[in-house]
């Protein structure tokens, strides 16, 4: 609902509906990429009760994390690469938890048990998320800029 009411008000500014939608994804993508880093986060630290909501966020993020890919790739791309970008997206996932067997072997194995050093990696890995959002909300203030200056070049002339 609230990025109806978002494209409706950018579409007075005068942006395309397609520019007021890449600009409301890009609050999803940050949440998304917020939601992993607190997993990660929370997952690092050894403590019964933070496990609780460990989980939760694990579950909730797991659902942003899969409807947003989907929201995004419908509102950025053509509607006929739709399954094509998605069941890439889906695979890309699925080999990156195939990695799951090797941290576990090394936590048992040159660690000795002990996860602080790889959980400080993922967790340093999860912030490499953030930089979609950004780099989504860049383009479309390119995109903003030079419409803008289309208008003032019309303008002018």
């Amino acid at each position: 609902m609230l990025r109806y009411i978002y494209t409706l008000l950018s579409m007075l500014v005068g942006e395309t509906e397609h520019e007021a939608d890449l600009q409301a994804s890009v609050l999803s993508l940050f949440l998304t990429a917020l939601q992993c880093l607190l997993f990660s986060l929370c997952a690092s630290i050894p403590s019964l009760p933070l496990q609780y909501l460990t989980f939760i966020l694990q579950v909730v993020n797991r659902s942003f994390l899969y409807g947003g890919i989907a929201s995004f790739i419908s509102v950025a791309f053509p509607s006929c690469h739709f399954g094509k970008l998605y069941g890439l997206g889906t695979s890309l996932a699925a080999l990156f938890c195939l990695l799951e067997y090797p941290c576990f072997a090394l936590v048992n194995g040159v660690l000795g048990g002990d996860p602080l050093y790889v959980n400080i990696s993922l967790t340093l890995l999860s912030l490499l998320p953030f930089i979609h959002p950004l780099s989504v909300y860049l383009h479309c203030r390119k995109r903003a800029s030079l419409r803008d200056k289309r208008k003032t070049k019309a303008f002018s002339s």
